[in-house]
């Protein structure tokens, strides 16, 4: 699109960054929470996401899981099952990643993986308006 002047360039321009804003936020919205929470089926990714939080520079990793276990008081409740990562690092010391820290490191994890994603789709669309939106020449 090509305009007279750069008063009308700049507040195409400026029009354009505020539709493309709302798309953004609704790109980011779905990566975050839809496209995110889908990376729990990527195996072992929860456990290199954890050991990459807890313990960089491990060389080697042990994963114990734990039974099914109620996660309420109910009954009729919810179960869910424990994590324990051991890290050993190379100077024979080890470290401990409970279930606790193992559920913040991976549920943060994967929503921030789709969060970025949802980034790097979003950002290059914010400067389409400097390529289409010009001023005529002459």
């Amino acid at each position: 699109m090509k305009l007279n002047t750069s008063k009308e360039v700049w507040i195409a321009r400026i029009i354009a960054w505020v539709l493309l804003c709302v798309l953004s936020s609704g790109i980011l919205f779905v990566t975050t929470f839809m496209i995110g929470p889908a990376l729990f089926a990527v195996p072992d990714l929860d456990e290199k996401i954890a050991v990459a939080m807890y313990c960089p520079g491990a060389e080697r990793t042990s994963v114990q899981e734990g039974v099914s276990t109620p996660t309420t008081t109910s009954p009729f409740g919810t179960r869910g099952h424990t994590v324990e990562i051991t890290c050993y690092f190379p100077d024979g010391s080890t470290d401990t990643i409970d279930n606790a820290e193992f559920a913040i490191a991976t549920i943060g994890g994967v929503f921030g993986i789709g969060g970025l994603i949802g980034l790097l789709l979003s950002v290059p669309l914010m400067l389409v308006p400097f390529f289409l939106i010009r001023r005529k020449k002459g």
